[in-house]
């Protein structure tokens, strides 16, 4: 099939081979073509207070006067034919608390792709300026600042630099996402017309070939130089591993401080890391949630056993199992959220009694009042009437998706986020291959699967733009890797694949717990060993696992310690722990596709 938006490949192979010969060059006979984005004058000026799309004062952090600062860079829109005209990156610094203690600057990507990196910065100094110097951790966390300015920006295609806009008057057709009408073939067909129209969309924007990782790593890399590094330090989540072993396997040799937080398999696909999220998210809810929600069955009221637990979902009907299946994929970032993941389960059943107890699904009084009746939480009136109301918003998701369907044109919201898993790596073309894929994956993931058919824009895309690097050049490298076991977003198997080719790497392996994005982990044993790591200390071990946090209600009290420990714990790390953990909450917030 002729292709929508790649070039030829003849043409994207010499056009990668073109970007590196450039961004290589810069001494010697004939003159530099990125010279003048090399040698531009970075203009740093006080943020607008509107540049994160909402009142920065609302966010209830105050940044020492003239420490935070907003530009916006030039970078060649096609690096390997700069005359091609520009692009426009937004970046955000938190200059370093002490000048005589600088050691450079730290980057930080918050995953994708598609993720806006501009507020990281910010939110992240947030939390550790709260850090209690009286802790050798909390003294720890405070050097980082003093040392680092940490600089946040917004990748090309996304938030304030030059964006990506994919859309068309189209409609899009329904597709049914629930397990028991997702595989016919009208429904089938209608995902592949959506993911035809998407790509096609995409294809008229003339930036969209140049939405790739490959390019923000140069721009990365332009970043570094004219804020006067010579290597780059970098702190990257989720996708922002992908970015940054794409960049170290660019440019070893400008690799310093890197830490890859909730790794991709970089040696992989883009499509095989998404094809691992659903059954990951299935494994977290088996291994996991469900023994979770078994040990506490007056609360969840989902069973008394992990079978039991485990048969709630397939006994829904299958429209509800569908509406359910975005908001749990949500609630699996995060340890925080177990509690809403299985409450939303437990709303779901109640939904589907109301549902079963009407004539008319469609009689939104007569569902609301059969809610109105139904005992989500005997004798806890308060966990009754947020059951009850989340199980409303799930009949209004009910409502819009089956029984009231909008079709509306073509637009996509995450243009940028598409155009580099498309842009990156090969797809699968072949449609009755992607369906047997899709099958199998259903069979592995029954409660995660769904999502995927609406990622169907690669198959139509025509191939990658840009050629990934070899990550071999990365193996020696001592980049500290930072895992939870039961990550729903990356899988776990899949970082352990690509952590095993980096003999030169090191890991932080966080057992028991999902946290995707780990650090800051706020305990004794992942954060001094990350934030020593980012100050020069390499840890020395290959590996050091430690033990994940407990879920809510399986906290130790203080009468569980043992009295030595009681009584001979250390300064807090934070000086207001509670705050603290609030705004590493809303950093790890950021963390999570919205």
């Amino acid at each position: 099939m002729p292709s929508p938006i790649a070039p030829h490949p003849a043409r994207w192979l010499a056009t990668t081979a073109l970007a590196a010969a450039l961004t290589a060059c810069g001494g010697g006979g004939s003159p530099d073509p990125l010279n003048e984005y090399r040698t531009q004058t970075v203009q740093w000026a006080e943020c607008d207070p509107t540049i994160l799309g909402r009142p920065m004062d609302g966010l209830d952090i105050q940044p020492p006067a003239g420490r935070l600062q907003c530009a916006q860079v030039r970078a060649p829109m096609v690096w390997s034919e700069p005359q091609r005209g520009d692009v426009s990156l937004a970046v955000m610094r938190m200059a370093a608390g002490r000048t005589e203690a600088r050691r450079g600057v730290l980057f930080f990507n918050p995953g994708g792709p598609g993720g806006d990196g501009l507020s990281m910065t910010l939110h992240l100094w947030a939390a550790f300026a709260d850090s209690n110097p009286a802790s050798s951790q909390g003294a720890q966390q405070l050097r980082l600042l003093d040392e680092y300015d940490m600089v946040g920006f917004s990748p090309r295609g996304v938030g304030a630099s030059t964006r990506l806009s994919c859309a068309t008057n189209e409609l899009t057709r329904f597709v049914d996402y629930s397990a028991a009408g997702w595989d016919t073939p009208e429904n089938i067909a209608n995902v592949h017309y959506n993911g035809r129209k998407q790509a096609e969309a995409c294809a008229r924007n003339p930036v969209t070939p140049y939405i790739n990782t490959d390019a923000t790593a140069r721009d990365m890399d332009l970043l570094r130089g004219l804020l006067g590094d010579e290597k780059l330090n970098y702190l990257g989540y989720s996708y922002g591993t992908w970015l940054g072993a794409w960049y170290a396997s660019l440019f070893p040799e400008k690799v310093s401080r890197m830490v890859l937080d909730s790794a991709t398999d970089f040696s992989a696909s883009m499509e095989q890391m998404l094809h691992g999220q659903p059954p990951a998210r299935q494994r977290l809810f088996d291994e996991v949630l469900a023994p979770y929600a078994a040990r506490h069955p007056d609360a969840f009221r989902l069973g008394a056993t992990e079978t039991e637990v485990r048969t709630v979902m397939p006994r829904l009907a299958p429209r509800v199992q569908a509406v359910l299946g975005g908001p749990l994929s949500r609630l699996s970032y995060s340890r925080g959220s177990a509690v809403g993941y299985l409450s939303h389960i437990a709303a779901a059943q109640g939904l589907d009694a109301a549902l079963l107890s009407v004539p008319d699904a469609a009689d939104a009084d007569a569902v609301h009042d059969a809610l109105a009746l139904h005992a989500f939480a005997p004798g806890n009136e308060p966990r009754d009437v947020l059951l009850r109301e989340t199980a409303w918003k799930l009949y209004d998701n009910y409502r819009s998706t089956w029984l009231e369907p909008e079709a509306e044109s073509i637009r996509l919201d995450d243009a940028t986020g598409v155009a580099v898993r498309c842009n990156d790596t090969p797809s699968t073309t072949d449609l009755s291959e992607w369906i047997a894929k899709v099958r199998r994956i259903a069979r592995q993931a029954p409660m995660h699967f769904g999502g995927l058919l609406a990622l169907d824009a690669c198959a139509f895309w025509g191939g990658p733009s840009v050629r990934k690097p070899d990550p071999a050049a990365m193996q020696q490298l001592p980049v500290l890797f930072v895992q939870s076991q039961y990550d729903g977003a990356t899988n776990t198997d899949d970082a352990n694949r690509f952590f095993a080719q980096l003999p030169g790497a090191r890991r932080v392996y966080v057992a028991g717990d999902f946290q995707h994005g780990v650090y800051p982990y706020s305990d004794a044993c992942v954060d001094p060993k990350v934030t020593a790591h980012l100050l020069g200390e390499t840890p020395a071990p290959r590996e050091t696992t430690c033990q994940g946090q407990p879920l809510q209600g399986e906290e130790p009290t203080a009468d569980a310690m043992p009295k030595a420990e009681a009584a001979d714990s250390p300064p807090p790390v934070y000086k207001n722990p509670e705050k603290a953990r609030a705004l590493i909450d809303r950093f790890k917030r950021g963390l999570v596709p919205h």
